[in-house]
């Protein structure tokens, strides 16, 4: 429970400051619930840019719901109503140049992508406005829910660690269902970010899908310098420091083509085709003898495509955003009980 004195505003600066004192700790825990929710997301479609054109309808959805609250107070937003939500509020309908402007993705795979998606019953579309919208069948249902309690594990758990990070007490339960009653209300700000955040990625990579490989390697090379007790850096000189690592941690941090397959669901072959592919643009090396990969330490080969200036600054700011919203929210919420 909160304490009932005033608490200031977890600002988006205040978290950055805290990633400059525990970045390697942080930082991991971001990039896993990253992987995590990505990894569910290709498994579920095939691909993330399928699944980043349906968070397109998803995230409007929840918008749609929260309006709703402009002509009622008490409208109910929570998980518990979202299914009869999406059957009963305008569903908004969304076009092809829209999505495009939102994910970076070309109007004519989005098209493709949009097909497959209406084949599979997800989306429906609308002749009169030629657009598409959320097919709300009753065969989703089950499929919403289950995926909908996925996503409220990941945002509590990642919340959970920033905020005892920051010494406020929030409670793992408390968090879970304080964001199953606003679920829509934190969905929406949860996957308006994951597309901003996935947009910059699109625009860096063009092949997003190599993202999820390259968590899988941040990750555990985090772990390790976080371990090893690496020095602090300041937020500006992130970027050069991921992946200086000594020998010892190199050999622990390395991943396999067979380890990242099991842990997203990319096909080994496919996976062998994406780690040669970082490997060419410099942000890997391959180990011969093992057939490991592990992250280039070379900085200026490292730095110049993937793990780049801009592309971790990017992502500091936008998931720092993120977290003030939903920590503020939490705070003020537990005060008032």
């Amino acid at each position: 429970m909160i304490p009932k004195e005033k608490l200031p505003q977890v600002t988006p600066q205040k978290l950055a400051e805290l990633l400059e004192n525990n970045y390697f700790n942080l930082m991991a825990s971001f990039y896993d619930s990253q992987s995590t929710y990505l990894t569910g997301i290709y498994k579920k479609y095939g691909n993330l840019e399928t699944g980043n054109i349906m968070a397109c309808f998803t995230r409007n959805m929840h918008l749609s719901i929260i309006r709703e609250r402009e002509n009622d107070l008490n409208f109910n937003v929570s998980i518990y109503n979202y299914w009869n939500n999406i059957q009963n509020v305008n569903k908004p309908v969304e076009k092809i140049t829209n999505i495009a402007k939102t994910t970076n993705i070309p109007k004519e795979t989005i098209r493709r992508k949009i097909i497959l998606l209406q084949s599979k019953g997800y989306l429906v579309n609308k002749k009169n406005s030629k657009g598409y919208s959320i097919n709300n069948t009753l065969k989703n249902k089950e499929e919403y829910i289950s995926n909908n309690l996925d996503e409220i594990k990941i945002l509590t758990k990642f919340t959970n660690q920033f905020s005892k990070s920051l010494k406020i007490n929030l409670d793992t339960n408390l968090i879970e269902e304080e964001i199953k009653k606003q679920f829509s209300f934190y969905m929406y700000h949860f996957l308006n970010y994951e597309l901003q955040w996935l947009k910059m990625w699109r625009k860096s990579l063009k092949d997003i899908d190599l993202l999820l490989i390259v968590l899988q390697a941040v990750i555990p090379n985090l772990a390790c310098a976080a371990k090893n007790k690496a020095e602090n850096v300041k937020v500006e000189n992130i970027f050069k420091i991921i992946g200086q690592l000594d020998e010892n941690c190199i050999s622990e941090s390395s991943v396999s083509t067979a380890s990242i397959s099991d842990i997203t669901g990319i096909p080994r072959a496919t996976c062998i085709r994406k780690l040669e592919k970082l490997v060419k643009l410099g942000f890997l090396n391959r180990e011969h003898s093992s057939k490991r990969y592990y992250i280039n330490q070379n900085t200026p080969d490292r730095t110049k495509n993937i793990i780049t200036k801009d592309n971790v600054n990017h992502s500091i700011k936008n998931f720092s955003n993120l977290l003030s919203i939903i920590i503020n929210s939490l705070v003020a919420t537990s005060k008032a009980s």
